[in-house]
Formats: C-alpha cells, sequence, structure tokens
C-alpha cells in the first residue's frame, strides 16, 4: 500500500482554485507532483498522475471555457485511507467527452476521438474512476486512483 509511507494524513484535502488559463494549469502540475510523491507514490506512477491531471485541467480551459478570461477552476484533493480523489468544478460548458456516442460508454478509443480529445485516453488510463456530471450549472470531473 503506497499510502503507508505517506507524509500526509488520511482525511486532509487540498483545494486550488486557479484562473483558467493554460499557464496556471502548470501551478496544479507541479503542486500535485509534489503531493503525490509526499503520498509515496514512485516517480512513474506521480509523472503519469501528475499528467491525467493536468490533462484534465487543460481540457477544462480549452473545451469548457474555450480560452475565456476571468473564469476559475477548483481543484480538491481529498486522501482517504484507500484512495486519492480529484474532483475539478467549472461553470464552463456542458460537453461530456467521458461519453462514447452518447452510449454511456468511458471514450477510450483514440479512432472515435477528435484528435484534441486524445488526453482523455491518458486520464482513464492512469485513474481508477473517472466520472463526470453536470450539477446545476457546474461541471464535476471526479478522478479516483486507488493506492496499490
Amino acid at each position: 500500500m503506497v499510502f503507508e509511507n505517506s507524509e500526509i494524513d488520511s482525511g486532509s484535502s487540498i483545494i486550488f482554485r486557479i484562473p483558467a488559463r493554460l499557464a496556471d494549469v502548470r501551478l496544479v502540475g507541479i503542486s500535485v507532483h509534489s503531493l503525490f510523491s509526499k503520498m509515496g507514490f514512485g516517480d512513474v506512477d506521480t509523472f503519469q498522475l501528475e499528467l491525467a491531471i493536468t490533462e484534465s485541467a487543460n481540457n477544462i480551459v480549452k473545451h469548457a471555457y474555450n480560452y475565456e478570461e476571468n473564469v476559475y477552476i477548483t481543484v480538491k484533493f481529498t486522501i482517504t485511507e484507500d484512495r486519492v480523489i480529484c474532483t475539478f468544478v467549472d461553470t464552463g460548458k456542458f460537453e461530456n467527452f467521458l461519453k462514447n456516442n452518447g452510449q454511456g460508454e468511458i471514450a477510450t478509443d483514440t479512432k472515435v476521438l477528435p484528435p484534441d480529445s486524445r488526453g482523455i485516453c491518458i486520464i482513464c488510463d492512469v485513474m481508477d474512476e473517472v466520472s463526470y456530471r453536470r450539477s446545476g450549472d457546474r461541471n464535476v470531473l471526479t478522478l479516483v486512483k486507488y493506492f496499490d
């Protein structure tokens, strides 16, 4: 189990609120790299998790907000006994790229996805659970990674 060597207590949460700009997504990447490293994930897993998180934020900037100015993304990380949960919340355009042709399947086939949406495959491959929902005027993307 990764969490046994963690420097972070179970039940801890951290919340980021960043401008929805690609330049600011980098701040989340740097922060989550440190977070996952402190949780005891190895170098490769930490890199892959950072990639999945930053790709998720990039998708929000590009697709939900279409590079709009003066808008924000909220990212919350919650650590439990057996997993880390990353929740993205934004008020951008509703577009569920996780659904494949409206059939409710996770879209992981790069032949089905548009070329600029292939990061979904990375996110789905790295994370153990990926879900998306619309709650009122908010998009909520939840990524879960279990400790081995």
